[in-house]
């Protein structure tokens, strides 16, 4: 048999005629594997020319101390203050980091779960806002005692794993609660992709509350762009001149803020005499803009930090991990709102 190039264990799995997940036990945990089986996969392994790094394994305690962390856009500046949590953390107990930039790329995606199921890290952090399909398939068949310890930064379909989250959809009812408490009923949502569950449930939560208070937003003031200052940019200009334009805008990201900011100078509408805006994630930069942003801020290097400790508690015995935990979250009130013009 020749060697594919670059082969991954899904296509030794195809080939063998058995899951991934008994790829990965074959060169992990060896002793899980009837023994027919193992001599299969490590033999097709060898002959396809697929190799696991052994060296990075401390065979004393069968850990390689890795950790690897899966965003979706690792030049977004949002991750920043969370690598830097769980860097912190990690390397308090002598782990270093991995992070893995999967940016839609399946490939990219499968090398770093790779990594993980085949013995070389010893936990996965995800914090992209879905379940690569490369961890779905072991994680739906495996027992939990055959799988590698993942933590996931948000409730994901087709995962089952301890979650360390923002409530997304209390969060953003800080936002609807403050509009609301200002006078503000004409309002509008610049949102994320909804096909993400943290964005929809952002939307759920905000567009409830006005629900509640005997409001109501219409579809046509509910926008979805690309987390960019283009796109909201873009969303921004287009609900501004409407017939009936908001009096306020609620972002779901602050990068969304500062395109709607970015907008709303060009089209001459005075913040927040005129036009209210609360941001997302309450960025570094959200308190030195002018005017500074109101927003919700996101505990980033606590969040990184928490989910780290939950991972290495997996690794270590497996005890004392909580299933759930969410992150708290605060109304950080600046200069950009105000009670809607009379």
């Amino acid at each position: 048999m020749s060697k594919v190039k670059n082969p991954t264990i899904r296509d030794i799995a195809r080939i063998a005629g058995v899951s991934t997940a008994t790829v990965s036990r074959a060169f992990a945990k060896p002793d899980q594997v009837a023994e027919p089986t193992r001599t299969r996969v490590l033999d097709l392994a060898d002959r396809l020319g697929y190799r696991l790094n052994m060296r990075a394994v401390d065979f004393r305690h069968g850990r390689t101390y890795a950790i690897i962390v899966l965003v979706s856009d690792i030049a977004n500046p949002f991750y920043s203050e969370f690598f830097k949590g769980i860097e912190e953390r990690a390397r308090a107990d002598g782990y270093i980091l991995l992070i893995g930039d999967t940016a839609g790329d399946a490939t990219s995606e499968e090398t770093y779960v790779g990594m993980l199921l085949t013995g070389r890290a010893d936990g996965l952090i995800i914090n992209t806002g879905f379940c690569p399909e490369s961890l779905a398939e072991p994680f739906a068949r495996s027992p939990s005692s055959m799988l590698p310890p993942v933590v996931s930064c948000a409730d994901l379909d087709g995962l089952d794993v301890p979650t360390v989250r923002i409530d997304n959809y209390r969060s953003s009812q800080l936002a609807a609660e403050h509009l609301l408490g200002l006078g503000h009923r004409r309002m509008a949502v610049i949102c994320g992709s909804l096909s993400i569950r943290g964005f929809a449930d952002r939307l759920a939560g905000f567009a409830d509350l006005v629900r509640q208070a005997g409001g109501v937003i219409p579809d046509d003031m509910i926008v979805t762009g690309r987390m960019t200052i283009e796109s909201a940019r873009a969303l921004t200009t287009t609900l501004m001149t409407r017939d009936d334009p908001p009096t306020a805008i609620f972002a779901h990201s602050d990068e969304m803020a500062m395109g709607a900011l970015h907008a709303l100078r060009n089209l001459g509408l005075r913040v927040p005499e005129q036009v209210s805006v609360v941001g997302y994630d309450d960025m570094n930069y959200a308190k030195v803009v002018t005017p500074a942003l109101t927003t919700i801020h996101l505990p980033r290097r606590l969040w990184g930090a928490t989910a780290c400790q939950q991972l290495l508690l997996q690794v270590g015995s497996g005890d004392r991990v909580q299933r759930n935990i969410d992150m708290p979250t605060e109304l950080i009130v600046r200069q950009t709102t105000a009670p809607p013009p009379r």
